[in-house]
Parts: C-alpha cells; sequence; structure tokens
C-alpha cells in the first residue's frame, strides 16, 4: 500500500459555518426576488434582461429555482448520511432517517424539472377545479404531505423536545408555503389573473416562507448533529483498501 493511501488526507466541513451561509444566501434570494417585483411594479416587464427572469422566485429555470433544488438536495444528503449514522451506532430511527433523506433527494429532482407541475391540466380538466384548487397539483400533494406526515409523527415524537420543534416550525414554514399559499396563489389567478399586485404578493410569501422553512430545517439537521455527535465521520473508499475503522478520519465536522 503506498503512503498516500496509508496517510489519507482530512476533509473538514464545518456544518455551522455552512449553516450560516446558507442563512446569508437565502437572504440574498429571497431580496433579490423582492426586488424583481418592485422593478417590474415600476417599469413594467419590458427590461434590458428580458423580464428579470432570473432572479425572479416563480420562474423555472432561474437562480431562486436553482438555489432550491441545491438546499433541498443538500438536506437529502445530510439526511442520508444522519440514517447511516444511526444504524451504525444501532440507534432508532436509522431507516426513517434515510427515508427521509430519500424524499428530499426526491424533492430536489421534482424543484429543479417541476414534475408536479404536469399534473396540473390532466386534473383541472377532469375535475374542473377553479379557485383555490385551480393549481390543481395541490391535491395530491396534500394527500401525500398527509400520508407521510402520519408515518413521521412517532419518528418526531421521539426524537429531543428541541430538534421536534425545529422540524415542526421549519416543516410548517415550508408546507404553508409550498401547498397554502398555493391555494391562494391559485385562485388570485383564476379571478384577476398573474400580472397583479395581490399575485406578486402571494407569490413572494410562497415562495419565501419555502425557503425560509428549507434554511430553518438545514440548521435544525445541524444542530441535532451537534447536540447528538459533536461530529461525523465520512470516509470515501475505493473498495480496494478500506481503512480500520478506528483509523477512518473524522471528515465532516459541525462545529
Amino acid at each position: 500500500m503506498s503512503n498516500t493511501a496509508l496517510h489519507a488526507p482530512k476533509l473538514n466541513i464545518d456544518l455551522k459555518r455552512c449553516a450560516r451561509w446558507v442563512f446569508v444566501a437565502s437572504l440574498v434570494i429571497i431580496a433579490m426576488g423582492m426586488l424583481r417585483e418592485i422593478v417590474i411594479s415600476q417599469i413594467g416587464l419590458e427590461t434590458p434582461l428580458k423580464e428579470l427572469r432570473h432572479i425572479s422566485l416563480d420562474s423555472e429555470l432561474s437562480l431562486p429555482a436553482f438555489y432550491s433544488a441545491v438546499l433541498i438536495l443538500a438536506i437529502g444528503v445530510m439526511l442520508l448520511l444522519i440514517g447511516q449514522v444511526v444504524r451504525q451506532t444501532r440507534g432508532l430511527d436509522g431507516n426513517r432517517w434515510t427515508v427521509l433523506g430519500i424524499i428530499f433527494c426526491l424533492m430536489s429532482i421534482d424543484e429543479a424539472a417541476s414534475f408536479h407541475e404536469s399534473l396540473m391540466m390532466p386534473l383541472r380538466n377532469a375535475f374542473d377545479l377553479t379557485g383555490i384548487l385551480y393549481y390543481s397539483w395541490v391535491v395530491p400533494g396534500a394527500i401525500a404531505v398527509a400520508l407521510i406526515g402520519a408515518y413521521f409523527v412517532p419518528f418526531l415524537l421521539r426524537l429531543s423536545r428541541r430538534t421536534a420543534v425545529l422540524f415542526a416550525v421549519s416543516g410548517s414554514a415550508y408546507v404553508g408555503g409550498a401547498l397554502g399559499m398555493e391555494l391562494v396563489g391559485g385562485a388570485i389567478e383564476h379571478a384577476v389573473g398573474k400580472k397583479t399586485a395581490a399575485y406578486s404578493l402571494a407569490i413572494l410569501v410562497e415562495e419565501g416562507l419555502e425557503i425560509i422553512g428549507l434554511t430553518a430545517f438545514f440548521y435544525a439537521l445541524v444542530d441535532h448533529i451537534e447536540r447528538s455527535w459533536a461530529s461525523v465521520g465520512l470516509t470515501l473508499a475505493t473498495g480496494s483498501a478500506p481503512a480500520r475503522r478506528s483509523e477512518a478520519p473524522r471528515a465532516m465536522t459541525s462545529g
């Protein structure tokens, strides 16, 4: 075995610093979205940068959409790592941590590709949905949230009170934006259209709540890791020469 393999480098990721950067980035993304709506309301849609779509909170293939997808994926990866650590330490609910991580990874894919929006027209036409159900994907979305919530209630109750409260608050903010404000936005679009101040305000609240919820959940995971283990080791191996468990580097730290 070479000296390089014997003396593997350590990669330390300060999760608390990451959480601070996520907080700052989220504020910047929300602020740019608000600025876009203010500029559009003052000078109209004909701007040199094509409606400032690239910083719009309501647009696909935009910076906010990319940021949300990356943040959701980062949360998913953290959940999967926590699940692996819980199983290795023979703790409770390792499988539930993993299932939650998989759900977030799938949510990240949907955030990037907007698969859920493909349900809108078929459901709307099939059931003649209007008003608050104008964005008809919220119907299967609400059913999925209810089922997932019921599955994770026992898991939530077994967590420490601090972690459970942080999870509940962040989850409520995200679902309140993604589903609750989506009902409001759909009703406004059906009644008066998108090019109104009311719709712009609804979008700002909706997307703002989603990003705030994700940011709070990221912090909740960092806080849980810090309170539970202080640090979590991550070893990248090729499989040809696995390191002994006692030599595994501590690669992801929270403080």
